[in-house]
């Protein structure tokens, strides 16, 4: 109890909105333990810190960027990234059926309170005569409260200033998750990706970044021809009397067949740019269908973002788990972020959507080596079934609160709940405490949680 009473009143409030569950009774796994005690590795190192310095898009594609827009006005260019970038912060999936019914009926409602069309004292005619007279303003009123979905089409001049605006960050985001990959399976060496919705390339930079020597194949997926052609400019370096390095495929639609298969499927930013939920779903999929090993999704770490990309992560979990003889279908489990299988904690219980933060140098164009950052939410299903030596290490879900004598981790945990653990050097040893300090956002943390009963009785929690 003194801890708590040490705890300022703000840090112990934010504490109470997230730690719904019992506070575990947690260890830290004895492999790592022993490895700091025997100076194999500091506690800053421990295998699951996964956070990068920051991200810089490699020399060789900055250059052919630069190369790629230089007879355009680098100062419009970099206006209408800013405005592109902000709207698609605020992208949004599109009303379903469901939705637009909902919103039409609030919509119906605002204008019956407003001008009394309900009025007991009328008839069936008088009604139909005002509700007639009034679905014009009916149809005002829901256009403030439906979201306008449109799609984006993405010519050269749009296809360039997505370059400007985008690449550097979704670049850095996509090199985070293939390093997690490479570094916490590092026999995976895959041969091919299938790219959907490529865009101008990000996911091949990415993948070369961490696989160059293994990589053979790459099928870019597009509907936009100019972001085709723009992708094919920068791996040709810029210059467009080179030939296309071989394996390096460019396609507007995916191909029909579902024999053909990649080790790694990405579909990184895309989901929201599809028309429908039914549409998004077939692409899942199909998308699924075509992966050997991985399939990642990526979206803004926004709430529509994350809303999507656990949409997808949900509906293939349903595909494996439901299969038959009739529809046959692969085994999935969940790599990363999540170490386990369950429903999100965070999307039944917080309504808070699941995301993490990479920091990256932007492009050296307008704010030239400036640094930022880029909320993401993001999900790695494997193929086949969970392995039984995966330790399921929670996932650090929040920003690490380091304070004075303690330190706050906020958790995912392989039970499939949000947990969070008040580290101490008293209470859980020099070394844990250690470990917690140096642990950050989007971090595994190699310790073993158990819930103890004696902990929900003293929390209230029966």
């Amino acid at each position: 109890m003194r801890v708590k009473a040490d705890i300022p009143q703000k840090i112990l409030r934010l504490s109470r909105k997230f730690a719904t569950n019992p506070r575990p009774v947690v260890t830290l796994e004895q492999s790592v333990s022993e490895a700091i005690e025997n100076k194999e590795i500091k506690p800053r190192h421990h295998p699951g810190i996964l956070k990068l310095g920051p991200v810089q898009l490699p020399e060789q594609i900055q250059r052919a960027v630069q190369v790629a827009v230089q007879e355009h006005s680098l100062k419009t260019l970099c206006e209408q990234a800013e405005a592109l970038n902000n709207y698609l912060k605020g992208r949004r999936p599109p009303p379903d059926a469901e939705e637009i019914k909902s919103k039409t009926a609030l919509a119906e409602s605002i204008v019956q309170n407003k001008y009394g069309i309900e009025n007991p004292l009328f008839g069936v005619e008088e009604k139909e005569f005002f509700r007639e007279k009034y679905k014009g303003l009916v149809q005002k009123v829901l256009k403030q409260h439906l979201y306008k979905w449109q799609s984006i089409e993405y010519d050269k001049t749009k296809s360039l200033v997505y370059l400007i605006g985008r690449s550097a960050a979704e670049y850095a985001v996509l090199f985070r998750i293939m390093k997690e990959i490479s570094k916490r399976v590092p026999e995976f060496q895959p041969k091919s990706l299938l790219d959907f919705g490529s865009g101008v390339g990000t996911a091949i930079w990415a993948v070369n970044s961490v696989w160059r020597e293994t990589m053979k194949e790459y099928f870019c997926v597009d509907s936009s021809r100019d972001m085709n052609e723009i992708s094919s400019l920068i791996v040709r370096d810029g210059n467009a009397n080179k030939d296309l390095p071989k394996g390096i495929f460019y396609r507007q639609f995916l191909p029909a067949s579902h024999t053909i298969k990649f080790d790694i499927v990405i579909s990184a930013y895309s989901l929201l740019e599809l028309p429908s939920t039914e549409v998004r779903l077939e692409t899942v999929r199909n998308l699924w269908s075509k992966a050997l090993r991985y399939i990642v999704f990526v979206e803004q770490g926004t709430n529509a973002g994350f809303q999507v990309v656990n949409e997808a992560r949900d509906y293939i979990l349903h595909l494996a788990e439901n299969a038959s003889e009739r529809l046959p279908m692969p085994k999935a489990h969940i790599f990363a972020p999540c170490p386990h299988d369950h429903s999100c904690p965070r999307a039944f219980e917080d309504k808070t959507p699941c995301n993490f933060e990479v920091t990256y140098e932007s492009l050296p164009i307008g704010n030239r080596g400036k640094l930022k950052k880029e909320l993401f939410s993001y999900v790695v299903l494997a193929k086949g079934s969970r392995h039984s030596d995966d330790a399921q290490w929670p996932r650090i879900v929040r920003p690490t609160l380091v304070r004075s004598r303690h330190t706050i981790c906020r958790m995912c945990t392989a039970s499939g709940k949000l947990t969070e653990v008040i580290f101490t050097a008293s209470k859980h040893g020099k070394i844990a405490y250690r470990c917690a300090r140096a642990s950050k956002w989007g971090d595994l943390f190699p310790v073993n949680l158990m819930e103890s009963e004696m902990n929900s009785e003293v929390n209230g929690e029966n």
